[in-house]
């Protein structure tokens, strides 16, 4: 791959953009149904971006069920973060239900530890995402507890400019159960505070959730906790309007409003729904968007939501 530098700034030669406005704007058109998230990440995930010299990493624990935009906004993040994007050499990801989730307590706090700790010090302004933590062996996490806290150095490596990202399922089922509460009561999905559901996960992450054993929450080392909301079905609609937008010839609606707004109607009727909420979230909207406009595929061949 092409070589990539740790510089910071916005111009042609930086490598490391933390450009808020982009972060701003992707979150505002490619983020559906996840005004709490939206909220989150533009002020705390914002503020941290602009800070020169931040006193510890940023860290976000994220919740909730397939589909609903765990890894979505991870790319997000990164897009807004790398003049390379998702393809940044500065990113790691660990997934919980891969190797590490098969070694010994003991073994795979070593490995996370050896994996976050030589990632970060090719450069500071890493990304980092344990993706599944809920399937990582009990206790993992602490390995890395000392990397965020407010320390100027481990081990000669820097931490404090790292975003950690924690995707996790496990509150996903309460979330839910929460918002069909709220919405059955007749409050409006939007006016969910951030609040409300940040005490709704962490209750639960504490009692029966990866954090049960860790000394991460009771340090106070994170900064976010995000919930993501099951999708209804005007989200999904949102996500097939935008994954055809990326399409060369709109599906045939050479770019009417109209006829994207049908053709995507079309779509997420398509997908299964238990209640109000769709049962993948976003996740099959892009073979169903091949089965409805087979021959329009995008320019670019990539097929990514």
């Amino acid at each position: 791959g092409k070589y990539e530098c740790c510089t910071v700034g916005t111009g042609r030669v930086h490598w490391i953009r933390n450009d808020v406005n982009k972060l701003e704007t992707l979150l505002k058109e490619k983020l559906f149904g996840q005004h709490i998230a939206n909220k989150i990440l533009n002020h705390q995930l914002g503020a941290f971006l602009l800070d020169p010299k931040p006193e510890k990493p940023f860290v976000v624990h994220i919740s909730g069920k397939t589909g609903v935009g765990k890894n979505h906004i991870s790319n997000l993040i990164a897009q807004a973060r790398y003049a390379e994007g998702v393809s940044s050499k500065h990113i790691l990801k660990v997934i919980g239900s891969h190797k590490i989730g098969l070694l010994d307590a003991e073994s795979a706090k070593r490995q996370l530890r050896k994996e976050v700790s030589e990632h970060v010090a090719k450069c500071k302004h890493a990304l980092v995402i344990i993706d599944e933590v809920e399937k990582l062996p009990v206790g993992t996490l602490n390995a890395i507890s000392p990397f965020l806290d407010k320390n100027v150095a481990i081990d000669g490596v820097d931490y404090r400019y790292t975003v950690f990202v924690f995707l996790s399922n496990t509150a996903g089922n309460a979330i839910k159960d929460y918002l069909e509460k709220q919405l059955e009561a007749g409050r409006n999905r939007e006016d969910i505070t951030v609040l409300q559901m940040e005490n709704l996960i962490q209750e639960h992450l504490y009692n029966a959730g990866e954090l049960k054993h860790s000394s991460l929450i009771s340090r106070y080392q994170l900064d976010a906790f995000i919930p993501l909301l099951p999708l209804e079905k005007r989200h999904v609609q949102q996500c097939a309007e935008e994954q055809l937008k990326q399409r060369r010839n709109t599906c045939g609606c050479k770019n009417a409003p109209v006829c994207i707004s049908t053709r995507a109607m079309e779509i997420a009727n398509e997908l299964d729904y238990s209640g109000r909420f769709s049962r993948s979230g976003c996740k099959k909207i892009l073979t169903k968007a091949n089965l409805v406009c087979p021959l329009d595929r995008r320019t670019d061949g990539r097929t990514d939501l």
